[in-house]
């Protein structure tokens, strides 16, 4: 976040400064006033829950290192490691017969 885009929003303190996290990719969604935010940030990670719980864990890693990566290619490299390490674990071969099954997969995290 710049600092003038953080002046912008703390000084006028609404949905200007929403709109504008939306617009700017700093925010992916805006509840409007109306909606029960603790719904949905529930809703939100009941689907995250979804997932391995691997995966969940090496996404949040990732991106967290990507940020100060040194290279698109440094950071393509990170993320092609941890694929390869998900299809490695006790999950990657049930998230792989659920996907052929076209159900939902049943993960262990052991």
């Amino acid at each position: 976040m710049t600092c003038s885009w953080r002046w912008d929003g703390d000084c006028t303190r609404g949905r200007r400064a929403a709109q504008e996290a939306l617009r700017t990719g700093l925010a992916n969604r805006v509840i409007a006033p109306d909606e029960n935010l603790v719904d949905e940030t529930l809703a939100m990670a009941r689907e995250i829950a979804r997932n391995s719980p691997f995966g969940v864990r090496m996404t949040k890693r990732i991106l967290a290192q990507n940020i100060d990566a040194p290279s698109l290619e440094a950071a393509i490299q990170l993320e092609n490691l941890t694929q390869v390490l998900a299809t490695r674990t006790i999950d990657g071969p049930e998230a792989f017969a659920a996907f052929q099954e076209r159900r939902e997969p049943h993960f262990s995290d052991t």
